[in-house]
Parts: structure tokens; C-alpha cells; sequence
């Protein structure tokens, strides 16, 4: 709010969500949610998530495919059960039609 506003007694009052934070503070401590493993989230994570989820589903549906690949690479030594899973893995990215998630198939077809 300018001082201006400020003196003349208008207040602006901004948007914010059932967790107190601003739309501003929202989006920029949202970014450390979407970083982490669900594993590390603390409870004001779960709760950033959901409101971020239910505003943004092409988000969530972004932010479980990666999950899903660093599960894979993560998770399985085998490379047959890995490349199993990375083919399964293909089939869920090309539902939701992410343009970046296309870029990275063909890097990955090719290098393949």
C-alpha cells in the first residue's frame, strides 16, 4: 500500500487463501513444494499443495509424473524392471499432453 492510499484511509486489501499467505506469498513458497518428495513435506506443505492443487490440476498432474520418474531412477537397480517401469511411465505422459514432457520423450527416444 502506498503512503498516499494510506493517509487518504484507503486500504487495499489483497486475496488470500484458508492458509493466511497472500496470492504473492502463495505462489512464491509454493515453488518449495513442488521441489520435494511427498515423503518430506511438513504439514503446512500438505497444505500449500492442496489449496495449489485444487487451483492448478495441470500442476498436480505435472508434479506426479515427476514423482513418478524420480521414483523410477530412485527406486529400481534392475535396468529391466526400470525400463519396464520408464515405458509405463511414457504412456501416463503422453495422456495429459504436456508439451515439455513431450521434449523430454523424444531427448529420451533418441538417446535411447
Amino acid at each position: 500500500m502506498d503512503i498516499t492510499s494510506k493517509k487518504r484511509g484507503q486500504y487495499i486489501y489483497s486475496k488470500s487463501f484458508a492458509n493466511g499467505d497472500s496470492v504473492k506469498q502463495f505462489l512464491a513458497r509454493s515453488r518449495y513444494v513442488l521441489y520435494k518428495s511427498h515423503e518430506k513435506w511438513t504439514e503446512s506443505h500438505n497444505e500449500r499443495s492442496q489449496i495449489l492443487f485444487s487451483l492448478y490440476p495441470d500442476i498436480k498432474t505435472a508434479h506426479r509424473l515427476i514423482q513418478q520418474l524420480r521414483g523410477i531412477y530412485n527406486n529400481y537397480n534392475n535396468k529391466h524392471i526400470a525400463m519396464t517401469k520408464l515405458a509405463h511411465w511414457y504412456r501416463n505422459v503422453e495422456e495429459p499432453d504436456f508439451k515439455n514432457f513431450n521434449i523430454l520423450l523424444n531427448t529420451k527416444t533418441l538417446n535411447y
